[in-house]
This record gives C-alpha cells, structure tokens and sequence, in this order.
C-alpha cells in the first residue's frame, strides 16, 4: 500500500516545481531522504541540482515534519506515515 505525502514548497524550490503544494505517493516504509529522491525523480535535474549536494540534501534548506525539524527527529532517516506533511524551507539569513 502506497502513502501519500503531501508537499509544502517554498522559495526556489517552488519556482523549480511551479507550484506551492503537490502530494506524491510513496511505498509503505519510506523514511524522508525517499521521499525528497522521489520528489527530485519526478520533477528533474533543475531541483536536483538546487535541492542536492555531495552529501545529500543541501545545508541551504530546512525540511520539515508535520511542522517539526527533521534533525529534531531522526533527521533523514524519519519514517514516514500516511497524510505527512513534508515542507522545504530555504535558510533565511538577515544581517
């Protein structure tokens, strides 16, 4: 059985998908590093090159829970459930 996540985009990374929210479906056992892969699948090169590094997800963003910073939880690795709610802040930084 398949899980839906819905999205919350934000900043570039909503320029990129063209919209603000999308929900996607995902396989039962997935942890947030899968889902953002298979939201990088599904939109393209130009999100995988915004959202990505060398070491995985970008430092310039922060990915949320269910309104809960995922490296409060157990960061990447955070299973998720059906009706999640995965959002995609980019770092604002003032001065």
């Amino acid at each position: 059985m398949a899980l839906n996540i819905r999205f919350k985009l934000f900043g570039p990374i909503r320029r990129v998908c063209g919209t603000g929210e999308m929900s996607i479906d995902v396989p039962e056992e997935s942890r947030v590093k899968d889902v953002i892969e298979y939201l990088v699948d599904r939109i393209g090169p130009e999100l995988h090159s915004l959202l990505k590094d060398d070491e995985g997800i970008s430092g310039n963003f922060i990915v949320m829970l269910n309104k809960r910073d995922v490296n409060t939880l157990d960061g990447l690795e955070t299973r998720v459930h059906d009706g999640d709610e995965l959002a995609l802040l980019p770092h604002v930084q003032g001065g």
